[in-house]
């Protein structure tokens, strides 16, 4: 996790950081930053501006990352009582970070990602998440197929442009539901496709073919939260 910001926001959440490493020509937020977690008992390490550099992942760096241990959680975790987000296939780190960002703010108890799926932790998922795959339940498995039986209570929802309109279905929702979200070249997978209890739609123009799963994914979220689910 890079950034004095992200790494601020997740020590402010007790999340936990196995060790701070910073840079000679670190910024002055980004010293801050590590004085503060050091004073509070984490190890902090200063390094040459070269070597931090050569384990940097971003271009403009401020001279601060954590190392950070892989948050473990169950599907019962995730599974909660609220929406879940589904990633099926999702590969892009751009569009996982920005569902997984979304989840967060919209009341999601989780998001699972698929076989095929960006890695979770990634780097880049950590810059696109705002460091909020440290703050929500997340769980990989390879597919849906146990997901029905084992959560009887959720409506697993297929997210497809020929789907129920997300206005009629959401209406009508009574219990909660699990979103799942395909990757913009192959949509959904054809084991999701015989997982989900229906398939729902957002309304748009028609001169608009689609929208990136990012984007979908936040928009059908930021729709369940305002019915309060």
């Amino acid at each position: 996790m890079e950034g004095p910001r992200f790494i601020s926001d997740h020590l402010a959440r007790g999340g936990n950081i196995d060790f701070i490493a910073i840079s000679g020509n670190a910024t002055e937020e980004s010293v801050l930053i590590a004085k503060m977690a050091d004073d509070s008992g984490h190890q902090v390490i200063q390094l040459p501006e070269e070597l931090f550099s050569s384990i940097s992942n971003t271009g403009n760096t401020q001279g601060i990352t954590a190392i950070c241990t892989i948050p473990e959680h169950s599907l019962e975790d995730v599974f909660s009582g609220k929406t879940v987000l589904v990633l099926d296939g999702v590969a892009d780190p751009g569009n996982a970070g920005t569902a997984i960002r979304s989840a967060a703010a919209f009341g999601c108890s989780g998001v699972v990602f698929l076989k095929g799926s960006a890695f979770p932790w990634s780097p880049k998922v950590t810059r696109s998440s705002a460091g909020l795959n440290s703050a929500i339940p997340i769980r990989e498995v390879d597919n849906l197929t146990d997901i029905p039986a084992k959560f009887p209570d959720y409506s697993i929802l297929g997210a497809q442009s020929d789907g129920i309109s997300m206005n009629k279905i959401f209406e009508t929702l009574t219990v909660p539901a699990c979103i799942v979200i395909g990757s913009e070249a192959h949509g959904l997978s054809a084991i999701s496709q015989r997982s989900i209890t229906d398939t729902v739609s957002i309304p748009m123009t028609k001169n608009v073919e689609s929208l990136n799963a990012g984007v979908s994914a936040s928009i059908l979220l930021s729709s369940l939260f305002r019915k309060n689910f």
